[in-house]
Order: structure tokens, then C-alpha cells, then sequence
């Protein structure tokens, strides 16, 4: 059996900030407009190629999970935080709520899960195509959302689009968050069962 190196990422926030839309734009390219939300849990697997720490190139398995945002799901959604690498909370730049509850899934997270250093929370504003259209539809800005990962020691990954990003720009930037990722929890080697960090590792920075 040959070692192969994995990451567990999972894709949470509130409902109907674009989860759905994000994981089926970058898995099949596909963005509908009108998908419903989720009820329970969705995976993929997807490969990137990051950067090990002498700088070669590394390829990495990821197990993508989209997940229901809704509050009667939540306690469903929690137990799949368990063995995760990474976490993507989204949350909508047009709708204030999403952004409120962020601090919310931070804890939950955090509660779930412990020890920092065994996994990267990235924090996404979605719909960026919106804000862009109707400048007056943003309600969260840039400032806002950098100072809540400076505040909560969480990583900043920008603002997007699932709607107007396509799939090869999604992943571009899915593959940014697993180098992050790598740098901050190490190699996840699921034939030793074991964690083994790269030589130098950065904290990430909001």
C-alpha cells in the first residue's frame, strides 16, 4: 500500500451563503442559481499540488465535505468535525446575520476540537458578484472580517464568488488554503496513521 498523504476540509457557515454553490462549482463546474440547501452531507475528493518545505512539489488528496447549515442540522454537522484538517466558514457579504454568526461557528469548532495546532479555520465572505453589482447590497466589509481572524487567530481567505469565479479560479485558491494548511498541521500520512509537520512551519496571518 502506498503512503498517501490526505486532508479532511469541510465547508460550514450558515445557511444559504453559497456552501453548495462553492463545493459544485469546484468539483463540476456547475454553479445553479436556485440549488437547495443542504440536508446532511456531501463528499468529494479532489487532488492539489502544493509546496513541501524544500519547495517540491507535493500532491494531496482532499476529502471535500459540504455540509447543512441550518440550525436543526448543526448537531450533525458537528460530529463531522472530528479528524478535520481544514475548516471553511463562509458567510454572506450581503447579509449581516451570517457574518454575526461567524464567532459562533469559531466556537464550535474550537470546542469540538481542541488544540489549535491540529487544524486551519479559513474565513470566506461569499458573493462578492453582489456587493460588485449593488455596491449598497454589501453589509461586511473587508476591515470587518480581517480583524475577526486577527482577533480569533484564524486565517483570512478573502472574499469570492461561486457564481462568477470559475472552477479552475476556485480551485487556485482551495489550493492556497491546503498549503496553509499544510504548513500549519504538517502531513496527514494515512498508511502510518500518523501526523509528521514540514521542517518549517509559518503561522498563518489574517
Amino acid at each position: 500500500m502506498s503512503e498517501k498523504i490526505t486532508y479532511k476540509i469541510i465547508l460550514i457557515g450558515d445557511s444559504a451563503v453559497g456552501k453548495t454553490c462553492i463545493f459544485k462549482k469546484i468539483v463540476s463546474g456547475v454553479f445553479n442559481e436556485k440549488s437547495i440547501s443542504t440536508i446532511g452531507m456531501d463528499r468529494r475528493t479532489l487532488t492539489f499540488t502544493i509546496k513541501d518545505s524544500e519547495g517540491k512539489d507535493l500532491e494531496v488528496e482532499v476529502q471535500l465535505w459540504d455540509t447543512a447549515g441550518q440550525e436543526r442540522f448543526r448537531s450533525i454537522t458537528n460530529t463531522y468535525y472530528k479528524a478535520s484538517q481544514g475548516l471553511i466558514l463562509i458567510y454572506d457579504i450581503t447579509k449581516r446575520d451570517t457574518f454575526n454568526n461567524v464567532e459562533n461557528w469559531i466556537s464550535s469548532v474550537k470546542e469540538s476540537l481542541g488544540a489549535e495546532d491540529k487544524y486551519l479555520i479559513v474565513l470566506i465572505g461569499n458573493k462578492v458578484d453582489l456587493a460588485e453589482a449593488n455596491p449598497q447590497s454589501r453589509e461586511v466589509n473587508l476591515d470587518e472580517a480581517e480583524q475577526t481572524c486577527k482577533k480569533d487567530g484564524i486565517y483570512w481567505g478573502g472574499e469570492c464568488s461561486a457564481k462568477d469565479f470559475t472552477a479552475e479560479k476556485l480551485k487556485e485558491i482551495f489550493t492556497k488554503y491546503t498549503q496553509e494548511i499544510y504548513k500549519k498541521v504538517g502531513v496527514n500520512i494515512i498508511k502510518a496513521g500518523i501526523v509528521n509537520k514540514p521542517d518549517k512551519i509559518k503561522k498563518s496571518r489574517c
